[in-house]
């Protein structure tokens, strides 16, 4: 059996086998990029690193840019298993110079059937006063 985590900010939320849309919300300054979320995949039996979930961008922004980038991260989850090099696909969010409400969407496909593909909808509001 595979565990999959996703890391976003702010909180750790573990992954599931989920086709209803989850809401997530982030506040971030005019012009700044932000990292939004991170998955990967490990076995929990054995702490072997699965490759990366592939994501894919369904409704993108309008007031910034999504970006999706994969690399290596730290496994989090299940706490056996926790800073384990993995392979991981990185979400990440460049507000642009206009302030206001973006919102788009992204789906997350997982090799394990038990996780399946996740989709996640979410919203930034780009305020100046945001970190």
């Amino acid at each position: 059996m595979a565990a999959a985590a996703l890391i976003s900010m702010p909180g750790a939320h573990a992954a599931g086998n989920n086709n209803i849309p989850r809401p997530r919300a982030w506040s971030v300054p005019p012009s700044k990029a932000t990292l939004l979320a991170t998955y990967y995949e490990i076995v929990d039996a054995n702490c072997q690193a699965l490759k990366a979930p592939t994501v894919r961008i369904t409704d993108r922004p309008t007031l910034g840019t999504l970006t999706i980038s994969q690399g290596l991260g730290l496994a989090d989850n299940p706490a056996k298993c926790a800073n384990i090099q993995v392979p991981v696909t990185e979400v990440y969010y460049q507000a642009g110079t206009r302030l206001g409400q973006d919102n788009f969407s992204w789906e997350v496909r997982f090799q394990s059937q038990n996780l399946g593909t996740q989709r996640v909808q979410g919203a930034v509001a780009i305020t100046p006063g945001a970190r």
